[in-house]
């Protein structure tokens, strides 16, 4: 298995902040626009594995209709490594984050991001 690297001044993590900040700048922060900057991050971090970042990933639940993540990690295989679900920073992560799990989103391998945090629930 592949060891994964990534350093704070690694180009993928200074581009990520710097569109943050421009974003900050230009006084957007709704979640649509601050996701793009964590999605590059993320599509960057997939290459290390040969995995690829789906977009609007389709999420079955059963007994109701499907949900979408913003995003998935998957493999050449089509094999699903985690979720990614983001939010803006007016938003109440904890609360946000079990509502989704109330509407059946998984409860492991999935990271609810937001500009300034992240939770990362993995398997037990």
């Amino acid at each position: 298995m592949s060891k994964f690297s990534l350093k704070p001044t690694h180009k993928a993590v200074t581009a990520y902040y710097e569109s943050l900040a421009k974003f900050a700048r230009l006084g957007v922060k709704h979640e649509t626009a601050v996701r793009s900057a964590f999605q590059e991050l993320l599509e960057s971090c997939a290459r290390q594995f040969n995995w690829k970042l789906v977009p609007e990933y389709g999420i079955k639940r059963k007994g109701q209709a499907d949900a979408k993540a913003d995003g998935a990690l998957l493999d050449n295989y089509g094999l699903n490594h985690g979720l990614w679900e983001a939010k803006d920073s007016d938003d109440d992560l904890d609360k946000e984050i079990k509502h989704k799990f109330s509407i059946g989103y998984p409860k492991q391998n999935i990271l609810f991001w937001q500009p300034d945090r992240a939770v990362l629930v993995l398997p037990l």
